[in-house]
């Protein structure tokens, strides 16, 4: 799994490749698949996906609905082989120390930067609307674009504020640092709703967490990076308004409301692939039915977060401020449509589902009974 995610945090072109596998792994074991609303939701997506692509004559919406396919392998994969706090944590600790490759290729990029015209970076990526500028350079890292590149850098802010507070007192200085690294690398992508996100991710976790001195670190951390990014040039960058995009998007799910215009129907309209913003994009590209069907993933995510809080997991606070992360961020962006996102999203879900599926039951497909049929 660890090389698994070295492909899917070093190259935005690989990241799909571990799915696959995943996706392979669960056909030829057999796998018991759980029909708990995260795994159903996500079938029904792909489902709904597809309909609007056919419905809407659309070759690349039609195809690209069967990622989402591929995406519920990593909900099955998780449910099966990270169903306890011990193996979450071990993956967790392994992602970390990847990103760390990640955050230190971000920092020399920006510093290259000040010398050198970096806009270059920019041409090994697709994105129709944004266009870097040699002045106060946004820095892409190992990601497709600084908006992603910056939600995985507050991602792992929160991560190492997490191993912080389970790290012994000899080994803290170490998960500080990366804190500060990660905090550099996120001010440096320029991406302003990652900013805000991890803010509000600070405050979840805050109010998930019973350490009264994790909550002074925590504090201490929404200051620093806030003082930071009011002063940093990256942040306060002149950037195209969101709310065009918003507004086209609303029209267009007006005169398709139901099925949407498809995965990538709003390009041709709107020259973008999504409406800056998770429900607006879900609303134009697969309308209202899309809409739905990701309210009821995330209703299930939150009742989970819930019952594993009552529970006493010590990792719930992580899980609940990455959710707060990515919802908030996802007012502005709608970074889940790359495959980094993506898969970000899908593996910090599935964690909270895989941890729940023992106290919750549901109806499970039994695939080596089909397999007999």
């Amino acid at each position: 799994m660890q090389l698994s995610f070295y492909l899917i945090v070093l190259s935005p072109y690989l990241a799909i490749l571990p799915v696959i596998g995943m996706f392979y792994k669960i056909f030829k074991e057999k796998m018991t698949v759980s029909l708990d609303p995260l795994n159903a939701g996500v079938f029904l997506l792909f489902v709904w996906a597809l309909i609007s692509g056919v419905i809407n004559r659309d070759i690349m919406s039609t195809l690209s609905s069967f990622v989402i396919l591929l995406y519920l392998s990593i909900n099955i994969y998780f449910q099966t082989y990270y169903n306890n706090e011990i193996k979450i944590n071990k993956l967790i600790m392994s992602i970390w120390k990847i990103s760390l490759i990640s955050g230190v290729i971000g920092i020399m990029e920006k510093a290259a930067s000040y010398f050198i015209d970096m806009t270059w970076v920019a041409n090994y990526f697709w994105s129709p609307t944004y266009k870097p500028s040699a002045e106060n350079y946004r820095i892409y890292s190992t990601f497709g674009n600084p908006n992603i590149a910056g939600e995985w850098f507050a991602l792992m802010v929160l991560v190492s504020i997490y191993l912080f507070e389970k790290a012994k007192s000899g080994t803290k200085k170490y998960y500080l640092a990366a804190m500060l690294l990660f905090s550099a690398a996120l001010i440096f992508t320029g991406s302003r709703g990652a900013v805000v996100g991890l803010e509000m991710a600070i405050l979840v976790y805050a109010l998930f967490s019973k350490n009264k001195k994790t909550r002074i670190v925590l504090i201490s951390i929404f200051l620093g990076v806030l003082a930071i990014a009011l002063l940093s040039p990256e942040i306060n960058h002149t950037d195209s308004a969101r709310n065009k995009w918003w507004i086209l998007c609303l029209a267009l799910f007006t005169e398709k409301p139901v099925f949407g215009w498809g995965m990538f129907g709003i390009l041709e309209q709107t020259g973008n692939i999504h409406a800056h913003n998770i429900w607006l994009s879900l609303a134009a590209t697969l309308g209202i039915g899309g809409v739905l069907v990701f309210t009821w993933i995330q209703t299930y995510l939150f009742r989970g977060l819930k019952r594993l809080y009552d529970e006493g997991s010590m990792v719930v606070p992580l899980l609940a401020a990455v959710q707060g992360l990515i919802l908030t961020h996802g007012l502005v962006d709608f970074v889940m449509m790359a495959p980094q996102g993506g898969i970000m999203y899908l593996v910090a879900s599935a964690m909270i589902s895989s941890l729940t599926l023992k106290y919750d039951k549901y109806p499970v497909l039994q695939m080596k009974k089909i397999s007999q049929l």
